[in-house]
């Protein structure tokens, strides 16, 4: 099972504004990376779980740990995100709550518990200037596809490409 979700109208603007600006030179690596070159449709509809503008256009170093990247990250701190998604929420069977968290640049997975069902994966994003986490999606299969950069993707459980 697969989840996905429309993404905001907002986000083409700010992908190509971003693009836009990766190339011009004066910042460090980490101010000028360019999103990926296709974002799924994999983000919340809720407003106020999705990070701002200003938060997601700055991306975390791949691989950093600490305030700017969110890592590491407990368990129940996902679990609060995933609750307020109502729309993840409302598709994932959490079942006994979440496990196998692995957090790398701003973005986690965990796995689901559920009884007597296939296991799904939540994907998560950190938003550094609100310091907070948001639920993005979940599913069984391909739930990083299209969202997570490849080499974020590579150090994430159940983000293997």
């Amino acid at each position: 099972m697969h989840i996905r979700f429309a993404l905001p109208a907002w986000l083409p603007v700010l992908m190509v504004t971003a693009a836009g600006l990766a190339g011009c030179s004066g910042g460090d690596a980490a101010d000028s990376a360019a999103p990926p070159a296709s974002i799924g449709p994999v983000v919340p509809t809720n407003a106020s779980a999705a990070p701002s503008a200003a938060a997601s256009s700055k991306a975390p170093a791949a691989g950093a740990s600490g305030a700017a990247s969110g890592c590491p990250v407990t368990a129940a701190t996902l679990e609060k995100a995933f609750k307020a998604n109502a729309e993840v929420a409302g598709a994932v069977v959490l079942g006994k709550g979440l496990k196998d968290v692995s957090c790398y640049g701003g973005w986690a997975t965990a796995s689901a518990q559920p009884a007597n069902l296939e296991a799904a994966v939540v994907l998560f994003r950190y938003d550094a200037g609100k310091k907070t986490w948001a639920a993005l999606s979940g599913g069984t299969d391909g739930v990083c596809r299209d969202t997570v950069p490849e080499d974020v993707a590579t150090h994430l459980k159940g983000c293997q490409h």
